[in-house]
């Protein structure tokens, strides 16, 4: 059979549909095709976080459906609306994000007690994406997720560190652990007082039961990064990389958005942390816009973005999901104003990704090559194209002209190589690959 697989949103979807292919390349009962290539089955992973990711879930099915493929929808946005996805065209199956498993067993016809536990051939990312928490026990106002997704549940220590043991045994050189809220990791686990399974207590088990070269974090609430966390991050195989969403910098919107922290302490905190983390990468999200936010509560948000050594910034700008809270909330904010707002956000953002590049300049850096191009921009390249790009571990894009390819080892996708960073253009990183003998 020939699958096309496609999905939106976080990186817990993207794990999940890591999952599929990996256990579709494991049986070998299919072959990973595009949408261009007359696939005969399309799984489509849904994502349900703004307005804007519904229209984009809806216009993906749609694109799917002029294949003529048979169809398979999970994800948030079916989750959320099942019976408006039936009647889409071309649609044979809206699966739910609890049974997502079933897919495998609904395409070759073997089950299983849990095929996205399959798995051993490597998949086409370079970074293994794997999931060890989903669910959510927070209801923040503005998000609708939680609601897709259920009660906080973790994977087991055991199962997280085989998976690991798995993505090093076929060649990945990172591991991304993911989670709808991943510093809930534990909390629902059997054990209870100082010998309850935590994230870091997690992280630690992996590293010390597994060769993985780089273990990276995805998001995080600043009350769930610890001490044992930062000692971590001193080490040399956790990435040196934070996301940790900040969402508005005035108490009295964080208040209506039922976030968990004030301004001055989710300052206080991130300051604290980067003390004696040199290089540290770190990201936020911003939403602008949320209902009852005036030229005073934006001024307040952007002061303390500056105050504050972030080296990327999402911005998202509010969109009203029906069925939480805020929607509720009246004095909205004018789209235009939503719009500049955002547009001041986003060079401030530009700002810090400079100023943390600009200041990397002459350090050497471990870079995982995620792809190379050739003059026409065609990915795979070895030899004689435009280059490669890859990640650093603090979570900064670097770009290895075509004239340093030749370097020992070569870059193939997948492969982590030492780099001096050299320079920046357009948002990324110069690197030449340092040759250690």
């Amino acid at each position: 059979m020939k699958v096309a697989l496609l999905t939106l949103g976080c990186k817990v979807n993207q794990s999940e549909l890591l999952s599929i292919e990996t256990a579709l390349r494991d049986n070998k009962s299919a072959s990973i095709v595009g949408l261009d290539e007359n696939p005969e089955i399309c799984i489509i992973n849904t994502c349900s976080v703004t307005a804007k990711s519904d229209y984009q879930s809806r216009q993906l099915i749609r694109k799917a459906a002029r294949t003529g493929a048979r169809l398979i929808v999970t994800g948030c946005y079916s989750e959320l609306n099942p019976q408006a996805v039936r009647d889409m065209n071309g649609v044979s199956e809206v699966v739910a994000n609890s049974k997502k498993d079933s897919i495998i067993n609904m395409i070759t016809g073997q089950i299983s007690g849990n095929a996205l536990d399959l798995g051993g051939e490597r998949a086409s990312r370079s970074r293994y994406f794997l999931k060890i928490q989903d669910g959510c026990d927070y209801s923040c106002s503005y998000c609708i997720v939680w609601k897709a997704r259920g009660k906080a549940r973790s994977v087991s220590p055991a199962e997280v560190v085989f998976r690991v043991r798995r993505a090093v045994e076929s060649g990945y050189k990172e591991v991304v652990l993911t989670g709808i809220h991943l510093g809930l990791y534990g909390r629902d686990l059997a054990k209870t007082g100082a010998d309850r399974p935590c994230l870091s207590w997690l992280l630690e088990k992996i590293l010390a039961e597994t060769d993985v070269p780089r273990l990276r974090l995805s998001s995080l609430e600043i009350n769930e990064v610890d001490e044992r966390l930062l000692d971590l991050l001193k080490g040399g195989r956790l990435a040196r990389h934070l996301h940790l969403p900040l969402q508005s910098g005035n108490d009295r919107i964080l208040k209506l958005m039922k976030r968990h922290y004030d301004s001055a302490s989710f300052v206080r905190k991130v300051n604290k942390l980067v003390e004696g983390l040199a290089s540290l990468g770190l990201g936020t999200d911003v939403i602008v816009g949320f209902p009852g936010e005036g030229d005073a509560e934006f001024e307040g948000t952007v002061s303390v973005l500056r105050g504050l050594p972030f080296t990327y910034m999402h911005v998202f700008m509010y969109s009203p999901r029906p069925g939480t809270e805020a929607a509720n909330l009246s004095d909205a904010v004018d789209g235009t104003i939503k719009r500049r707002r955002s547009e001041i956000l986003r060079e401030l953002a530009a700002e810090k990704k400079r100023s943390f590049i600009r200041g990397l300049r002459g350090e050497v850096l471990g870079v995982l090559i995620e792809k190379g191009e050739d003059a026409a921009g065609r990915s795979g390249v070895a030899e004689g194209g435009l280059g490669y790009f890859g990640i650093t571990g603090n979570y900064v894009k670097v770009f290895i002209p075509h004239e340093y390819a030749g370097f020992a080892g070569g870059a193939a996708a997948g492969s982590l190589v030492n780099v001096e960073i050299v320079g920046q253009k357009e948002g990324m990183a110069i690197g030449r690959p340092v040759i250690r003998s």
